[in-house]
């Protein structure tokens, strides 16, 4: 028998040599089409859509793959019949086949990426031989049938994995589908009209400098801010502008109320993406939705910076001149936008690069001179009261080399967790750059959103968050809707902008308790991190290194496996750290693990009760949501007791998958974030006497799941 299936393997192989022999012509036809088309598409997403700049990137590939290959082999002549020529153009094909890939498999390990891809590719060259021994060759043979099927089974499969849009999550779904996971809200009177388009009647303006605007304005000199781009870029930057660095347009897009004057103006800020799109375009939806409930939109045009680096301070100083700009115009009662704008109400809002800037902005705003420059001043002091960021980078600029520190500002960052362009949360640290003085009631909000990614918060960008043809390696089936993502913000940035420049109170607990709102919003997963300037802390856990102290206090810990301070990472596959330290606490088959902060001093509660950030370290939603008690005692031994669950409920990790290769792998990218845990006094159950102004320690007690692992930061009371 062995004999046998021996001899049939032999004859196997010696078939499918024969079938093989001298289709080698099918391997390179393979390289030429995976080539022109990636060289194609990379010139389509340079120079725009248009068909013949993908045709002209087809061709120009293929035919720079033929010279390098030809030089490469000596003009080929001697060493065609060693394969040598063949080995090359599989050898430039595959570089240019893998590099797309890994580039493109956002959240992937790069040995993983580039295991598959080269599996892959060699599956496609032997593909392309089959096809080429069957249609051109007439190799009309059993093994030549068979191997034909083969290799055009593989090639389907491969072209709808690739222009596919991937492959549905399970997580959201699952969460909502287990009720312990799912916020039970009643309905909050109002709040549905109050969302809802507002009573005025939209109506928008543009400006510009070169005409064809409803209002002319002038250009800046940003040469200062941003380097001298090389003679290369300035060539392909003139094919889509005229301006430079030396004469950026003042330019953008206004929204206002028809019958509204003097209203709170809000003025966003694009992010860096193609320079053939016009990217200030992408938030009319919000222009207009803000301008129904009395809101001036202005959408800043900073295209001229798009496509470079080290950029983000010239944005903030073109931001900046635009406000000066509007300003004057609003003050011209020749211009149609005369009155509209209340300047002592100014909030500035960004996505992406924009998300950053506009906290630079902010300091430039109070500057005088240019802190990487003090040679360049600055004589702005505008009245910005707020800062929206949306899906914000961090750190592209360092102000004299320092991170951008926010004070007595209201700031709202959002942030979608399957964001594939800022694939973590950058804006964490500059939440974490927030601080309050006593002065005045201030907030810093954050809110994490499943299923939302980086541009469908633009409709100019969309689904797609990295450029053709590495978006085609991304997974975009697992996202919500881009119409239920701008919901979100819309509901978000109105709430925010009403208690911040319109003093309106009304829905702010949404910035604090978003659960309580949870019918009004799509239906998927928000994590609220929160921090008001009426607390007052116990630890943030930023002090040493000492497990054992607090600021005012001593710690000590009982029953866990671990208990560690430790910088919180971003997740297993980013690089870099949060810089925000706080507590991890692990413990194993016991209820009895604790974790005390003995104070120095008694320290008041007040009303306002504890708060703490939390986050549970499972990687899975389990039977169960993450529980544990907090117990307050006071100096004369009498204690109060509440529980997480009293307040919210803690998402475990979010095991997210942002590229196709994730969903074939099967590996995930559990993602992170601290939610803020507010208990209120009166959710305390206490014993009589229990003095609430006299408070000597705080005890977390884990005696509701036996096994478990959290952090725990930034512990304060609320007045």
């Amino acid at each position: 028998m062995r004999k046998f299936l021996c001899g049939r393997l032999r004859e196997y192989g010696r078939a499918c040599r024969l079938n093989l022999k001298d289709t080698g012509w099918g391997m390179k036809l393979v390289v030429l089409v995976i080539t022109g088309f990636f060289c194609g598409a990379l010139a389509s997403e340079y120079f725009g859509t248009k068909l013949i700049f993908f045709a002209g990137g087809v061709f120009l590939g293929d035919m720079l793959l033929m010279v390098a290959v030809c030089l490469l082999s000596r003009f080929g002549d001697r060493i065609w019949h060693r394969n040598i020529g063949n080995i090359l153009y599989g050898i430039v094909g595959f570089l240019i086949f893998v590099c797309c890939c890994v580039y493109g498999s956002v959240g992937n390990e790069h040995m993983v990426s580039t295991f598959f891809s080269t599996f892959l590719y060699i599956l496609l060259l032997l593909a392309g031989r089959f096809i080429w021994a069957w249609l051109v060759k007439r190799r009309h043979t059993l093994i030549g049938g068979i191997h034909f099927v083969l290799g055009c089974v593989i090639w389907c499969v491969f072209l709808a994995f690739l222009f596919g849009q991937g492959f549905l999550d399970d997580y959201i779904s699952d969460y909502l589908k287990n009720n312990i996971y799912v916020t039970q809200a009643d309905e909050v009177a109002g709040f549905a009209d109050y969302c809802a388009k507002g009573e005025y009647t939209p109506a928008c303006v543009t400006y510009g400098p070169d005409g064809g605007t409803d209002m002319t304005t002038g250009t800046v000199d940003l040469s200062p801010y941003v380097a001298k781009e090389k003679k290369w870029h300035r060539i392909y930057r003139s094919f889509f502008t005229k301006h430079t660095r030396k004469d950026a347009p003042v330019a953008g897009k206004i929204w206002f109320p028809k019958e509204a004057e003097n209203c709170p103006v809000v003025f966003m800020a694009h992010g860096n993406h193609s320079i053939t799109a016009e990217s200030y375009l992408g938030y009319d939806y919000l222009g207009e939705y803000l301008a129904s409930h009395g809101y001036v939109f202005v959408s800043v045009d900073e295209n001229i910076l798009n496509e470079r680096s080290g950029e983000n301070d010239a944005r903030a100083v073109l931001l900046l001149e635009n406000i000066g700009e509007i300003l004057k115009k609003n003050g011209d009662d020749s211009q149609p936008i005369y009155g509209k704008l209340d300047e002592q109400n100014i909030a500035l809002m960004g996505h992406s690069r924009g998300g950053e800037m506009i906290a630079d902005a902010y300091l430039f705003n109070e500057y005088d001179a240019y802190p990487s420059n003090g040679m360049f001043t600055f004589d702005y002091h505008y009245k910005i009261r707020a800062l929206i960021a949306v899906a914000p980078s961090v750190n592209q600029y360092l102000p004299a080399g320092h991170e951008t520190e926010l004070s007595d500002i209201d700031y709202l960052v959002l942030q979608g967790a399957n964001d594939q362009d800022i694939s973590v949360f950058l804006g964490n640290e500059q939440y974490e750059n927030v601080s309050f003085s006593k002065d005045g009631y201030y907030i810093a909000s954050s809110l994490y959103i499943a299923g939302a990614n980086h541009g469908q918060f633009n409709t100019e960008w969309g689904e797609y968050d990295i450029g053709r043809p590495f978006s085609l390696w991304l997974n975009v089936k697992n996202f919500i809707t881009a119409e239920e993502q701008q919901e979100i913000l819309k509901i978000a940035s109105l709430v925010f902008l009403d208690k911040s420049l319109k003093g309106n109170d009304t829905y702010a607990d949404f910035l604090t308790d978003y659960a309580k709102y949870a019918a009004y919003l799509p239906k998927t997963l928000y994590v609220q991190q929160y921090e008001t300037s009426d607390i007052s802390f116990i630890t943030d856990y930023e002090e040493d290194s000492d497990l054992e102290t607090a600021p005012g206090g001593s710690i000590s810990a009982e029953h866990f496996t671990m208990w560690t301070e430790e910088e919180l990472a971003y997740s297993e596959f980013a690089m870099g750290k949060r810089e925000n330290h706080a507590v991890r606490l692990k413990w194993k088959e016991t209820e009895a693990a604790y974790y005390e902060i003995a104070l120095d001093e008694p320290m008041a509660m007040g009303e306002g009760g504890i708060c703490f950030d939390a986050m549970d370290l499972r990687e899975e939603a389990e039977s169960e949501p993450m529980d544990f008690s907090v117990v307050l005692t006071d100096i004369y031994g009498n204690c109060a007791v509440s529980s997480v669950s009293d307040s919210v409920i803690l998402y475990p990790a979010f095991p997210v998958k942002l590229s196709k290769i994730q969903y074939l792998t099967g590996k995930n990218e559990y993602k992170r974030q601290l939610q803020t845990v507010h208990i209120t006094a009166d959710q305390f159950a206490d014993e009589n006497g229990f003095d609430k102004e006299q408070i000597k320690s705080i005890r977390f007690v884990f005696d509701r799941l036996e096994n478990g692992a959290v952090n725990l930061d930034n512990i304060a009371f609320v007045k």
